[in-house]
């Protein structure tokens, strides 16, 4: 108990020193986005939607989490679940390009996967446009119908908008 008092005590710290340096930053501290990917995993095609929830700790570091729902075709079960990740930005202009590291959990838990994704932003005003990958690669084994054990990767490609929103805020300021 005292480690998870000490961790969270220590996140809320960074928080408030990385909300505090709102006035220096081009980003709000929260913002949101939806968007939506497809892949192709064993032969069968899948489409995804997502919605997040970015915590921009600065310009070029953001913990990003996003429900999905995994709709694939053929009639194979949904799936639900959390990505969560961290991203390292940079910008170009208008553009900005990103890649990062993460964990997705899901309703299925033999569906569990590290991630990493990598895309790019195009920021037009008050709305951002995006596009980009993401690898999966699963915890468990996978199999077909058949009882064969298939490919434990998996990649979809994403676009996103976001924009026109967001909110900025300091604890203890």
């Amino acid at each position: 108990m005292k480690f998870f008092t000490s961790l969270t005590a220590v996140f809320f710290l960074a928080l408030n020193t990385f909300a505090a340096t709102e006035t220096e930053r081009s980003k709000k501290f929260i913002d949101f986005d939806i968007s939506g990917s497809a892949g192709n995993y064993n032969g069968q095609s899948y489409t995804e939607l997502h919605a997040g929830v970015n915590l921009n700790f600065t310009d070029s570091f953001t913990w990003r989490n996003s429900l999905f729902k995994r709709i694939p075709s053929g009639g194979a079960p949904e799936i639900n679940g959390l990505d969560s990740s961290l991203r390292l930005s940079h910008d170009l202009g208008p553009l900005t390009v990103y890649a990062g590291p993460g964990y997705r959990w899901t309703s299925d838990s033999n569906r569990n996967a590290l991630l990493g994704e990598a895309g790019a932003n195009l920021n037009v005003g008050r709305v951002t446009l995006g596009a980009g990958a993401k690898y999966l690669r699963y915890d468990q084994a996978q199999y077909d119908s058949t009882g064969a054990e298939i490919k434990r990767d998996d990649v979809s490609y994403f676009i996103a908008i976001s924009g026109g929103f967001g909110a900025t805020f300091g604890l203890g300021n």
